[in-house]
């Protein structure tokens, strides 16, 4: 489906918008015309993702920023800035995400509140700071990256099922609250995506993963981006409090420490 139509001139915000499903997002959205700022924990991360988009169209309208997630006064001030260049915001992406990879008897209080710092936590300041910037006349729609662990549960680095499952919550919640202002809230629960967070299991690990999903294969960033772009265009106007799944049918399996 060709979204220009619907997304062109469209300004977005995307977190964790660097790499991985975050990054395909973001390329997606300037193909179709929109204009972009994308927030990354690391500035060198943030470079160099710019520098690959500029490659490919020196003029495309994106910018970047690397505040904290979970500092109000940052992450205002850089709606703030993006309003201020570009208009009111129209779209939020809340892709920001991390996993502790530990089983219970090894998480630490750090581990768990890194987590959901990361994970729940910046998604509720995001909100905050972005719907303020949007033209409540207009409306305007949030799509926020929830995960199959959230619907499911998983085995092992409990932070990230149970921050996950806060994000459907959260989505739910936020679609009745701002439904009046014609701002759709809805979520996609990703199955396994080849990102950086799984790129540092072994062959086996990769295969046996591979194996459980009915399509045989990760999903991809692009794959991923598809759906956020939807969800994100006017194409997608009747939908809002909805958890859509895009894992090829993949359940997480259940491992018995």
């Amino acid at each position: 489906m060709d979204l220009t139509n619907e997304l062109k001139g469209k300004v977005v915000v995307v977190s964790g918008g660097s790499r991985g499903i975050g990054f395909g997002a973001v390329k997606q959205f300037l193909a179709y015309g929109a204009k972009v700022c994308f927030l990354s924990h690391y500035e060198e991360t943030g470079k160099k993702a710019m520098e690959e988009l500029k490659a490919i169209n020196p003029n495309y309208p994106v910018m970047t920023f690397h505040p904290d997630l979970c500092n109000l006064e940052e992450v205002t001030a850089v709606f703030n800035e993006v309003t201020a260049a570009w208009g009111p915001v129209d779209i939020l992406v809340n892709n920001a995400g991390m996993d502790s990879g530990k089983f219970l008897h090894r998480l630490t209080m750090d581990d768990w509140k890194e987590v959901m710092d990361t994970n729940i936590n910046s998604m509720f300041v995001m909100c905050k700071a972005g719907v303020k910037s949007m033209d409540r006349s207009k409306g305007g729609a949030i799509v926020n990256t929830a995960s199959v662990a959230g619907v499911y549960g998983s085995a092992m680095g409990l932070p990230y099922p149970v921050s996950k499952a806060g994000v459907i919550g959260l989505t739910k919640s936020l679609a009745n609250e701002l439904s009046p202002f014609r701002i759709r809230v809805n979520a996609i629960a990703p199955g396994v995506i080849a990102t950086d967070m799984v790129a540092g299991l072994n062959d086996m690990a990769k295969q046996s993963i591979e194996g459980a999903i009915p399509f045989k294969r990760m999903g991809t960033p692009e794959d991923v981006a598809n759906l956020i772009t939807f969800l994100a265009s006017d194409a997608a106007g009747y939908i809002t409090g909805q958890t859509i799944g895009i894992d090829a049918g993949y359940r997480p399996e259940v491992v018995i420490a």
